[in-house]
């Protein structure tokens, strides 16, 4: 019989991972009322209002502790798993929170609060126009994402704790586009390597300011591609993006929808970059820059921003045609509604990165089973796939094995 955590199974992780913030006054509740928290929020993630499901965030604070414009009630309500179906329509998920704390030895929901926009903005790919600040980021407190039926996540603040899937506990990781310890990783670190050596941005000498500015390009790159997944996946249609690191001949890709010399994204990654440097050091010198210079870079730094998000809502509005997006290294559209006809020899099996099981590739339907044949054919491609439940999945082949990593947006 398959054994299935629960609610009170994420306890003991989540006082194992938490870190004391003294100075802010946050702390966990005690066992029996943080069981009772996690429990309201995993029976209000299987109910729906209106047939839309319940999303949100609840939050264990003192409205004293939080930022300065909370949303207070008058008489706090008890928290119940009802409560949390009628209040999240009223939440905008990713930014409003519901707070709650002990009155009377009971968990009561006092009102609501929101966090920083520039951390949002930038969580979502949206970048601000404003070097983001440390009061972007969400307080320190504990906060329970509710993001579908059995899925939750628990922070401390924006720090991942613990997450609850398909009845199993999973601990953080490190992101899988950035860390080096994995084959994505790996393929966009050396991506945006050859990118900035084809535009020379730096030369044979490996400084520490340009390892930053290495980093950066590869943080704005992979967020604005989660940010293109995370609106696939609000639009629930689904869909699917390959991004490869070279042409993909007509045998491999044949594309309903050629897109003529799209200009692509990865420019204006090193404009807003250059920009931002620029307004960081308009801002620090106090002598000789004008403010009308500030200025116009402030408005040249807003307008490099729209257009990514342009570029980023065009993408994700691609994938709504049968079959993918197929995206070159600088992110510029080759094609939309491409299929990729070969075939996967019979008995091809993925191996999930995570738990190392395989399994056949034919368990999957038609948008899966096309994203794996290029990738198990091309080894220069990544594909990423949106299913139409909301389940997110990279997919990579190294030395000929198909590899898959599940649930990359939670």
């Amino acid at each position: 019989m398959t054994a299935f955590a629960f609610p009170s199974d994420l306890i003991d992780p989540i006082k194992t991972r938490w870190k004391p913030v003294v100075e802010q006054g946050f702390a966990l509740p005690g066992d029996r009322n943080l069981q009772i928290l996690i429990e309201t929020c995993y029976h209000a993630s299987f109910r729906t209002i209106e047939q839309r499901a319940v999303q949100c965030v609840v939050a264990y604070a003192a409205c004293a502790n939080v930022p300065e414009g909370a949303l207070r009630l008058s008489s706090p309500v008890v928290l119940t798993d009802s409560e949390l179906v009628r209040l999240s329509p009223v939440t905008q998920h990713g930014q409003t929170v519901i707070g709650c704390d002990q009155l009377g030895g009971r968990l009561h929901v006092w009102g609501f609060f929101d966090y920083g926009h520039s951390w949002v903005q930038h969580s979502a790919g949206d970048p601000p126009g404003v070097p983001i600040q440390l009061a972007d980021f969400p307080p320190d407190c504990l906060m329970i994402t509710i993001e579908r039926p059995g899925a939750l996540t628990i922070y401390q603040g924006s720090t991942g704790l613990v997450q609850l899937r398909d009845g199993r506990i999973t601990l953080p990781r490190d992101d899988l586009f950035q860390s080096m310890q994995n084959p994505l990783g790996r393929f966009f670190h050396q991506l945006i390597g050859d990118f900035v050596n084809s535009i020379q941005h730096e030369d044979s000498s490996e400084s520490a300011e340009e390892d930053v500015g290495h980093r950066t390009l590869l943080n704005i790159y992979t967020t604005s591609l989660l940010a293109i997944l995370k609106r696939i996946r609000v639009t629930r249609h689904g869909g699917s993006v390959v991004v490869s690191r070279i042409p993909l001949i007509e045998r491999l890709a044949h594309v309903t929808y050629n897109v003529f010399e799209d200009a692509g994204l990865a420019g204006a990654f090193l404009a807003y970059i250059t920009l931002d440097d620029s307004l960081r050091e308009f801002d620090s010198d106090c002598g000789t820059v004008t403010e009308l210079e500030k200025c116009r870079a402030r408005l040249e730094l807003h307008r490099t921003s729209r257009q990514l998000i342009r570029g980023i809502s065009r993408i994700s509005l691609l994938a709504a045609a049968d079959g993918a997006v197929l995206l070159d290294d600088h992110l510029r559209i080759q094609g939309f509604g491409v299929r990729f006809p070969v075939l996967l020899p019979p008995g091809t099996t993925a191996l999930d990165a995570q738990s190392d099981s395989e399994h056949l590739c034919d368990h999957w339907g038609l948008r899966h089973q096309s994203v794996f044949s290029i990738c198990h054919k091309c080894e220069q491609a990544v594909g990423l796939i949106v299913s139409q439940d909301g389940d997110v999945k990279a997919v990579k082949a190294v030395d000929g094995q198909l590899m898959f990593w599940d649930g990359i947006l939670d």
